[in-house]
């Protein structure tokens, strides 16, 4: 099981560049139908893969047992150089029985476990917490009626020099092998869910905190293909903006395409029972933890001791965690910082969005404004040309009734050498 928590998707800095931009003018997206959406993962489902076989049971003598008590180990452990085991429980018809805690330890490794042995030298269905002083790493998890079928929850602490973290796992296996896992860690708001089945492997990855960038990937969706660990078929994007992008990876070419319903009702589908594989898996490990709680109790009052053991490895359980609280600590209030600080830039990008807004609607209002003072301009103008034709119409009729009546000349024809003189306003015509 890998450790590592990645971001939003491996795809979205290929997809988010050029192409996958969400401002960029785009054509309609080409439809496709089922079985061209599922057909990379259906091409991955035909491989055979055998179904998870329970691991050959081999056993070691712890050396603090004198009596015969066969106590369940691995040949990775027995070949590891200066292999040797503790356990502290009891022993009956010649196995491990009861509460206790097994110690495995060599030069490479430090692993101890709290469990229940029922004497059989089986332990697969019961209850156990595993500590990896080594990696790092504690594992609750309880089996289920029938190998490989389990819950867990794991905790990994990466910490050095460079970097402290703390990601949780948990973890719901079916008899068949099929997974389900929820990983997330304190300091980082990506979430991730995957449902797989050693053939095939459905990836959700989820951003818990609002974003300030429109384009900023918050939701994605992906089929891995667990040999290669490459992404293939279809994925999914979600942007801070709330816009969905369906892609065609099969192609040299990533290609915008939309997903039929029932393909995307499968999927939510696998998604569901990833979301939740945390909470299941919580219930069902509470029994693991309540063990490690009385074993505890009994381990870490100060008088514990195992014979053989120095009591610094033997009560290393009980103050293994202290070593990690101030930098966990440190790390919370860095990450605390850095929360506050995308809140800022998400309530900065807000407000800038708003005053766009605002500036945009008082644009758009003060060119509705001027186009309404142009209109009432255009009105009062013609208004104004009504009065003056109106004006001049009214002087023109007082100019013209003003004028004397010209007199109309005699239609009498001209007799000898007489004048006769016409008037025609200021003018005198004579003839």
């Amino acid at each position: 099981m890998k450790h590592a928590l990645g971001g939003i998707l491996s795809l979205v800095a290929a997809l988010a560049s050029g192409c996958a931009s969400t401002g960029q003018h785009e054509t309609k997206a080409r439809t496709i139908n089922y079985d061209e959406a599922s057909a990379f993962e259906r091409a991955l489902q035909v491989n055979a893969t055998p179904l998870p076989q329970m691991p050959e049971l081999v056993y070691t003598q712890p050396v603090n047992k004198k009596v015969p008590c066969k106590l369940l180990t691995s040949q990775d452990q027995l070949a590891r150089s200066n292999f040797r085991a503790y356990w502290d429980g009891q022993c009956k018809n010649g196995y491990a029985y009861g509460l206790g805690r097994d110690i495995a330890i060599s030069d490479t490794h430090h692993v101890e476990e709290i469990t229940i042995h029922d004497g059989g030298g089986d332990n697969f269905k019961a209850p156990r917490v595993t500590y990896d002083f080594v990696n790092n790493s504690v594992t609750y998890a309880v089996g289920g009626e029938k190998y490989p079928e389990s819950s867990g929850i794991q905790e990994y602490i990466v910490s050095n020099e460079n970097e402290f973290n703390v990601i949780y796992s948990a973890f719901l296996t079916t008899q068949s092998g099929s997974t389900l896992i929820a990983r997330g860690s304190p300091f980082n708001p990506v979430r991730e869910f995957l449902n797989e089945d050693k053939r095939v492997v459905y990836k959700f990855t989820q951003l818990s905190i609002p974003v300030s960038e429109a384009s900023s990937v918050v939701f994605s969706a992906e089929i891995i293909d667990p040999k290669t660990s490459k992404s293939g078929g279809i994925a999914i994007l979600r942007y801070g903006n709330g816009q969905v992008k369906h892609w065609m990876l099969n192609g040299a070419q990533p290609e915008v395409v939309e997903l039929p319903a029932e393909y995307l009702s499968y999927l939510n589908e696998k998604y569901r029972a990833a979301l939740g594989a945390q909470a299941e898996a919580n219930v069902k490990v509470e029994r693991a933890r309540q063990i490690e709680r009385e074993y505890r109790y009994m381990a870490c009052n100060g008088k514990y001791s195992i014979n053989g053991l120095d009591k610094a490895i033997s009560t290393q359980i009980c103050t293994w965690r202290d070593q990690f609280k101030i930098p966990y600590e440190n790390a919370l209030e860095k990450y605390n910082q850095r929360l506050e600080q995308m809140r800022r830039s998400v309530e900065t990008a807000e407000q800038q969005r708003q005053i766009q807004q605002q500036l945009a609607f008082q644009r758009q209002m003060l060119q509705e404004q001027r186009q309404q003072e142009a209109l009432q301009q255009g009105l009062n103008a013609l208004g104004q040309m009504g009065q003056q034709m109106q004006n001049s119409n009214q002087q023109m009729q007082q100019y013209f009734m003003s004028r004397p009546v010209p007199q109309v000349e005699s239609l009498a024809p001209p007799r000898g050498n007489r004048i006769s003189c016409l008037n025609v306003g200021q003018v005198t015509r004579c003839q």
